[in-house]
């Protein structure tokens, strides 16, 4: 038999470990779960499976089950019981960090990419944060990567939303502006980057192919106090971290 625990919307998650491993005592299983949800006015199911268990996915796919959220092994299906059934939004943005890191030279830290792409000639550091990865560990990440630059936080600068972007999901965009801790320049990832390079100000705001939307996102940083992370103690033991800017 499958077992369940509650959810927080009159739902029950199936307990994974409860699934078993014949494909027919499953299809079963689920069926019985199926009336019993019905007949307890359950709002929704939860079904967790992975890749291996693609015999299975097919099997809650014929019962009605639809997909709600998928990751590179694993995939989260849901069935509505009651029919309009609340459904919590599956993930709907990737999360993007960039850096406008300035060195006491008053030189600005520039990346050209392998595959350009933008308007610019060369961008500022940054890229996609990586799953359960804090803002603040993100993007002094990209710039060590992209650069060889150690670097610390000093305030959010700025944070674009847009639609669509990729595998048709929003992106978030949110800059930062770091401190330059070191100064010798060292790519580390050289499959992205074909060179970094600390440029002067005053060449940057006058260079003539760099995109509008980086020179305000640089005047941002210099003009506008930002936003700063807070000191915040973590007392939820559920959560890796929490990050606070205010």
């Amino acid at each position: 038999m499958l077992r369940t625990k509650k959810d927080l919307y009159n739902g029950l998650i199936i307990e994974t470990e409860s699934i078993d491993a014949s494909v027919s005592t499953f299809k079963n299983s689920l069926q019985i779960l199926l009336i019993q949800s019905q007949k307890e006015n359950i709002a929704l199911l939860w079904l967790d499976l992975t890749t291996k268990q693609y015999e299975h996915i097919a099997v809650a796919l014929a019962l009605g089950f639809e997909f709600h959220n998928c990751e590179a092994k694993r995939t989260t299906l849901t069935f509505q019981v009651t029919k309009d059934a609340y459904i919590p939004v599956a993930p709907t943005h990737t999360i993007g960090v960039g850096a406008v890191v300035i060195n006491q030279n008053n030189e600005l830290l520039m990346v050209r990419d392998r595959i350009h792409t933008s308007n610019s000639i060369y961008k500022l550091p940054g890229g996609m944060l990586e799953p359960t990865q804090s803002l603040e560990e993100g993007v002094i990440r990209e710039v060590w990567e992209e650069t060889g630059i150690k670097a610390k936080l000093i305030k959010m600068v700025s944070l674009l939303n847009s639609h669509p972007f990729t595998f048709n999901k929003s992106n978030m965009y949110i800059v930062f502006q770091l401190e330059a801790l070191s100064e010798e320049i060292n790519v580390i990832d050289t499959h992205e980057i074909a060179f970094a390079l600390w440029m002067p100000l005053d060449e940057f705001f006058a260079h003539e192919e760099m995109s509008q939307f980086q020179k305000d996102l640089v005047k941002a940083a210099l003009n506008h106090e930002g936003i700063s992370l807070m000191e915040y103690i973590n007392t939820r033991p559920n959560k890796k971290h929490v990050e606070v800017y205010s």
